[in-house]
């Protein structure tokens, strides 16, 4: 379903006049903007403001009152939820969805759930075609593993490890159905100052080498400056700035809205 958006023919994501309410809650108003590809675009502003409800838009958990959303070419607005991973679209989540009791290669395996194709039958009786998947899932899983600094812990139980480590599982296994958008959920909340340059480091150097699009929301704003290409503020659901990092933290009306009333 991915077409040829995702190589460079146009904007891997745009969105267009998105609203969404809830009841008499107007939640987004008239949101719009573009990705190009390879880039990564931060999102930012108050509690509140609307960004993780663009997020479930995107990642069609909330249905939106009007406008679109197309990613590579799709429109995601005719796409199942449970779809949403077919059609090049990944995220991770601000709290972790880890399987605490797993070890890293088995969290990191379970990313290929959303796009194999072989259906629970095959899976039950390990028909050769879910065979021939599995052992796919899991050639794929051991270089996404090395891709992100995990292979030494693979066999290590989830639970066990520091919290900075569980933020790159989570990472590998949103990169294991090979998408063409991440969505990354405050990757830096709760991590400790050199986690969060770790991190950012390692986002960048992922999003190089596979021409990713990220849009990640985050408050840590140390974090959007070192790794966004390009900068969305919210406040109270509308767009009130964008552009690159630096003038859009000096940019007076995200000071009011987002910064406290002090330029960084």
């Amino acid at each position: 379903m991915v077409s040829d958006a995702a190589s460079g023919a146009g904007p891997v994501l745009e969105v267009s006049e998105l609203s969404l309410s809830f009841g008499g809650l107007q939640v987004l108003s008239g949101v719009s903007f573009a990705l190009r590809p390879g880039t990564i675009c931060a999102l930012i502003g108050p509690n509140g403001a609307g960004k993780t409800s663009l997020f479930n838009c995107i990642s069609r958990l909330y249905q939106p009152t009007a406008g679109s959303i197309t990613v590579a070419g799709t429109d995601m607005l005719r796409v199942l939820p449970h779809d949403a991973a077919r059609t090049g679209v990944a995220r991770t989540f601000q709290n972790l969805a880890l399987f605490g009791t797993l070890s890293v290669r088995d969290n990191v395996l379970a990313g290929a759930h959303g796009v194999t194709r072989s259906g629970l039958i095959a899976d039950m009786l390990r028909l050769p075609r879910a065979r021939r998947e599995m052992a796919r899932a899991r050639a794929k899983a051991e270089a996404v593993l090395a891709e992100t600094g995990l292979l030494d812990v693979a066999a290590v139980r989830v639970s066990s490890l520091p919290f900075g480590t569980q933020k790159r599982v989570e990472l590998a296994r949103a990169l294991m159905p090979d998408p063409v958008l991440l969505l990354l959920d405050e990757p830096a909340n709760g991590l400790a100052h050199g986690e969060v340059e770790e991190l950012a480091g390692l986002i960048r150097e992922i999003t190089s080498g596979r021409t990713l699009t990220v849009l990640l929301v985050e408050h840590h704003i140390g974090m959007v400056t070192s790794v966004a290409d390009h900068v969305i503020v919210l406040d109270a659901g509308e767009k009130i700035a964008e552009g690159d990092p630096q003038s859009v933290v000096r940019d007076p009306r995200v000071i009011r809205a987002y910064l406290g009333g002090v330029a960084v």
